[in-house]
């Protein structure tokens, strides 16, 4: 008689949480897209499925096209934009508990993270997307328990076939009301905004928020607002033909002066000396 029995060599399960999923959406480019930088308290993973574009992501920007997955970790600005030309078209999933780590099998990230070319491995991964996007569109019975199981098949099929690794631990998650203040100056960074304003909407004293925020943040909230500002100024001077002085009114700044003082910090240059680079540099 013969018999191959495999036990689990493993006395607690490996994936103690399990991937949660927040949700699935699909997108395509169109002329009421709207780029604007925003961030999420958990990670973000799309799978761009046609045209090409740019991944915004902090102060960086990457290229991606068709056959890119693209890992956005929690919590940093971000934000897509398409070629007018090639219409980007992706899906995206947002997933709690789960993160693909910076710190790899061999101990370095791959040259082109956050965006991975994917070669080969797209016919694998498309599949898993799509069945996702499906199975919540459809709501089937026990369409739960096929989602996480999809989540668990495409985070074996990037440990196996990449240098990533996939942790399903329970990630720290920013204080509710830390949360809402940054969502609030993320969408009102050019308004003038107070330490009691900020206060008065998160519920949390000012040397609390102070302390929470800037735990979380990596520094104050109004500190982050000025970093929010010189971001966007950035992406103005880059994009677009605005006026040094209309930059300034536009996000808020006392003046041109002040901007360009507040600038030249953050940047080491000035907005104008900024902007030639950036067109001496295409």
């Amino acid at each position: 008689m013969s018999n191959s029995r495999y036990g689990n060599e493993f006395t607690a399960s490996p994936i103690p949480s399990g991937p949660q999923l927040e949700y699935i959406s699909y997108s395509k480019f169109e002329d009421d897209w709207n780029s604007q930088l925003h961030s999420h308290p958990f990670m973000e993973i799309a799978l761009v499925v046609g045209g090409e574009g740019s991944l915004l992501l902090e102060s960086n920007e990457y290229p991606v096209e068709t056959g890119n997955l693209i890992l956005i970790p929690p919590n940093k600005l971000h934000t897509e934009v398409s070629s007018p030309h090639n219409a980007l078209e992706y899906y995206i999933l947002g997933v709690r508990n789960f993160s693909i780590q910076e710190g790899l099998v061999q101990g370095e990230c791959p040259e082109s993270y956050p965006v991975l070319p994917l070669g080969e491995l797209m016919s694998l991964i498309e599949p898993v997307f799509t069945e996702i996007f499906h199975e919540m569109k459809l709501h089937r019975i026990g369409h739960e328990m096929m989602v996480q199981s999809l989540l668990l098949r495409l985070a074996v099929l990037l440990t196996r076939r990449t240098d990533l690794k996939a942790s399903f631990d329970s990630t720290e998650e920013m204080r509710r009301g830390c949360a809402i203040v940054k969502e609030y100056i993320d969408s009102h960074y050019a308004d003038k905004i107070t330490l009691d304003d900020l206060a008065r909407i998160s519920c949390i004293s000012k040397f609390h928020l102070i302390h929470e925020f800037s735990r979380y943040v990596g520094k104050p909230p109004i500190a982050y607002q000025l970093k929010r500002r010189i971001q966007e100024s950035k992406y103005l001077l880059e994009s677009t033909d605005s006026s040094i002085a209309d930059i300034s009114c536009t996000l808020g700044f006392s003046s041109i002066s002040h901007f360009s003082q507040r600038f030249k910090l953050e940047e080491g240059c000035s907005p104008l000396k900024y902007r030639k680079r950036v067109a001496q540099g295409r």
